[in-house]
């Protein structure tokens, strides 16, 4: 686990969220993912949602 100010927890946030809104623009990655894994494009979905929005974000700090 990073520390929220450090530039690790600053980089990974950043991309789970970037992550999440190019998957929102087009699903064929979380679909692949969904599919590897056996679960729902939805599941995939709330959890990268989740990742994200139950961390702080650092630069509401």
């Amino acid at each position: 686990m990073y520390p929220v100010g450090s530039l690790e927890y600053r980089i990974i946030y950043h991309a789970l969220c970037a992550l999440s809104l190019n998957w929102h623009n087009d699903d064929r990655d979380a679909i692949e993912i969904a599919q590897i894994h056996g679960v729902s494009v939805s599941d995939v979905h709330q959890t990268l949602e989740a990742l994200y929005t139950d961390n702080p974000d650092p630069d509401a700090i």
